[in-house]
């Protein structure tokens, strides 16, 4: 009985010890997370696109964007920061690890309109490594009553006898057109975006205009009464957010 006790003892002991040693490795073993001295940093500026992409309107700071970051392989959430009033953002005191940083932006690839996916990064950051990022891109796509753009134009009626006949046709009265329907054409859509109406004094005003190219169409009659209507198209071209594109005077005819 002694003896076996005695071999015992050194047994135990041993054991504790390695039960010491592993607590302190495993103190000593930070996994990702907070509380180190590495950083990840970076900067996000918005690119805004007209609704198919084709065209690059202007880019901005991404100002308070959400900005995301996992720890390894950690399950549970990570945390988040909003970027500064110059797109950028920084992550402090951040152990050695892999991590993925990440925010939302629309997707170029789908055909979803607006849809947002995960812009995803990851790092590999040493002791005390401070790892940019650089310039990260959010996509953003605009309507085409995002902006801050106008076309606008005036509507004259020229107004013919009824007896008289083409092309002998004689003016009864010149006034503007009120009332009169115009209609607004984005790009390559296939259907007219806006409609409205002219004024009492016929002008028109389509507002809130990205940069792109548009038609304006609206309809007078056929004085010659080959058909019943003919439709007047203008092309007009904007180019800044602020531009106003005036059509001048567009005149349609009545019998």
């Amino acid at each position: 009985m002694n003896t076996g006790t005695e071999r015992s003892g050194p047994v135990l002991k041993m054991a504790f010890g390695l039960v010491i040693l592993s607590l302190i490795v495993a103190s000593c073993t930070k996994t990702e997370g907070e509380g180190g001295t590495a950083s990840i940093s970076g900067t996000i500026t918005e690119h805004f696109y007209n609704d198919d992409y084709s065209q690059l309107l202007y880019t901005a700071p991404a100002v308070d964007e959400d900005v995301f970051i996992h720890y390894g392989d950690d399950p549970a959430p990570g945390d988040m920061i909003r970027t500064g009033a110059g797109g950028s953002f920084r992550f402090d005191f951040l152990f050695p690890g892999d991590y993925t940083v990440f925010y939302l932006t629309q997707d170029s690839t789908t055909d979803i309109l607006k849809e947002e996916v995960a812009r995803l990064t990851e790092v590999e950051l040493g002791r005390g490594e401070e790892s940019d990022l650089g310039e990260l891109v959010k996509l953003t796509t605009l309507d085409f009553d995002d902006g801050g753009a106008v076309i606008r134009g005036v509507v004259k009626l020229i107004d013919y006898v009824d007896d008289s006949r083409w092309p002998n046709l004689v003016v009864d009265f010149i006034s503007y057109a009120y009332e009169h329907e115009v209609y607004l054409t984005y790009g390559n859509h296939t259907f007219y975006d806006e409609r409205i109406r002219t004024q009492h004094d016929g002008s028109f005003e389509f507002r809130n205009l990205i940069p792109g190219d548009y038609l304006v169409v609206l309809y007078s009659e056929d004085v010659t009464r080959v058909t019943d209507k003919v439709a007047l198209k203008f092309e007009a071209t904007v180019t800044g957010m602020d531009q106003v594109v005036d059509l001048g005077e567009i005149t349609i005819e009545e019998r």
